[in-house]
């Protein structure tokens, strides 16, 4: 008997060993496709629209296990909540605890823009909207728009906050900046947005960064409103969507950035804008200002000066400074010293790009003089012919172009004779000598038909929506652009109320809306060597 009950206890342990054995070998499945599905609720206790709501908290129950993502900026609550709510994990859900006491007979929607993903895979849920009323009735009206740049026309490239304040709400034009809105809402992607379960009612819509998540409007946030109050419905009408136009608040000031002798006699200034009109007055001094026209040059007569008073002014640009200016020596001293220089010239159309089809030069310092009768010699590679042209000089004194008739596509010889400038410092300029094969450009001819009656600042613009030439226009008439390189063009026309010569955006706080961008109805595709010639009726935008 004893010997029965030690093989069976025996065959008992080699049967649990081998079961075990069996089930460490058999594993679990490996490999399969990766989850990419967000997380789908499952439930809410207390339900979704629930009616008489009277509870502290809700929880949102989910088929896998989740994680909070900034909740506290990625929960929208509407009508806004005095204190957060607080928010964490419990199970497969996400716990919702509310500090505030909520208005009776109200509609509150929580809606969760990419706040909750799942555990494992962190696959996002783009929205979830959980909503109660704490009366009798739920409110279900809505109210959807658009937000897009009031410069370019396209969705504004992050998110926006989106507030509706009630119309008998509205006791400032300016209350998105002290006023807690009614509803708020945020923008998607493609700059859409939407109230949903709202009361019956007419509503003025607010649209602006919220950076610090006040919901208030702030200095240096981008915003957009209109005047008008739109009214909610049960449905949405796409075609008569609400339009809100929104531009960043020009956050520079102009001023004088930096300025200091770069050599002696010679002084850099840069601003932080570029300069319109600029003055400068000072004591025999010369200046010019750079393509951007953000950095002027400042040349003394005095060509050893080391110290000077400039007092340099931009009524168009609010610029005023008097500037006391010293030459501090940095190693060995650079100068002008008389006979220890020879003016600079720099050819912008060497090698094989060329300048706008133009032979151009550019100088270090101002040129006063050309010696006269003097031509420049440019040989035709092709057949070694040689013509002479005569070198005009730029108003400025930094720039001239050979007045020279050349061929695209075929290289070029060009021979400048010694001595041929001399610089305000008395110095001449040596020989140069320099290959260039000049490139095809377009010409745009624009007519246009100025229904708007403002000024007009017309601007082309390439694909990356860069300002590549742009001129005024007052009233109707012609603008021809010249040497366009072959690409694909928008035009744009802005409505220049302010006569600056450039786009204004908003001021909320002043209550000035953007100056108005209109687009030309179609992309223009310029090759080299065309004449392009469009006509243009710019009428104001038909804006909602």
């Amino acid at each position: 008997m004893k010997c029965s009950r030690a093989f069976t206890a025996k065959l008992s342990l080699l049967l649990i060993l081998a079961a075990v054995s069996a089930c460490a070998k058999q594993g679990y499945p490996s490999g399969g496709p990766k989850d990419k599905e967000p997380p789908k609720n499952v439930g809410c206790k207390p339900d979704n629209a629930m009616r008489n709501f009277d509870r502290h908290q809700f929880y949102i129950e989910f088929d896998e296990y989740v994680v909070l993502k900034d909740a506290e900026n990625n929960v929208l609550v509407s009508p806004p909540l005095k204190y957060k709510a607080a928010y964490s994990t419990k199970g497969r859900g996400v716990q919702v605890k509310l500090k505030d006491t909520l208005q009776e007979n109200t509609t509150y929607l929580f809606q969760f823009k990419g706040a909750i993903a799942d555990y494992t895979e962190g696959n996002v849920l783009p929205t979830f909207e959980y909503v109660f009323s704490t009366g009798d009735a739920m409110d279900t009206m809505m109210l959807a728009g658009r937000v897009l740049s009031a410069r370019n026309g396209k969705p504004w490239g992050g998110a926006l906050s989106v507030s509706a304040y009630r119309e008998e709400h509205c006791t400032t034009d300016t209350m998105g900046c002290s006023t807690q809105p009614d509803f708020v809402t945020r923008t998607d992607d493609s700059g859409y947005f939407a109230f949903h379960y709202i009361p019956a009612g007419r509503y003025r819509l607010v649209a602006f960064e919220d950076m610090d998540r006040n919901l208030r409007v702030g200095n240096a946030e981008a915003v957009a409103w209109n005047d008008m109050a739109y009214a909610a419905a049960d449905s949405v009408d796409s075609t008569a969507m609400p339009l809100l136009l929104v531009s960043a608040p020009d956050k520079r000031r102009q001023r004088v950035l930096k300025s200091d002798f770069t050599a002696r006699g010679v002084v850099s200034i840069v601003t932080v804008l570029p300069m319109q009109a600029p003055q400068l007055s000072g004591e025999d001094v010369q200046w010019r200002l750079n393509g951007r026209r953000d950095t002027m040059t400042v040349w003394c007569l005095d060509k050893q000066c080391d110290s000077t008073v400039l007092v340099i002014s931009d009524s168009a640009t609010g610029l005023g400074d008097t500037l006391r200016l010293r030459h501090r020596s940095r190693g060995k001293v650079r100068g002008f010293a008389q006979g220890s220089q020879r003016l600079q010239v720099v050819p912008l159309c060497d090698g094989t790009k060329a300048y706008y089809d133009d032979l151009r030069l550019s100088f270090r310092t101002p040129v006063v003089e050309v010696r006269e009768g003097a031509a420049i010699e440019v040989m035709r590679e092709k057949d070694s012919s040689i013509r002479e042209y005569p070198v005009i000089l730029d108003s400025s004194g930094i720039a001239a172009r050979i007045e020279a008739t050349l061929v695209s596509g075929e290289q070029y010889s060009v021979h400048l004779p010694d001595s041929l400038f001399v610089d305000m410092y008395g110095n001449y300029s040596d020989s140069l000598d320099f290959t260039m094969k000049p490139k095809d450009y377009g010409t745009l001819t624009l007519h246009i038909d100025n229904a708007v009656g403002r000024q007009l600042v017309v601007e082309v613009l390439d694909s990356r929506d860069t300002v590549v030439q742009h001129k005024q226009l007052i009233g109707s008439g012609t603008l021809q652009f010249i040497h366009l390189p072959a690409a694909e063009y928008r035009l744009r026309a802005v409505v220049d109320e302010n006569a600056d010569g450039c786009w204004t955006p908003a001021d909320y706080r002043r209550q000035r809306q953007p100056e108005e961008c209109i687009f030309f109805d179609k992309t223009l595709r310029l090759r080299e060597k065309w004449e392009m010639e469009e006509k243009w009726r710019i009428v104001h935008n038909d804006r909602q």
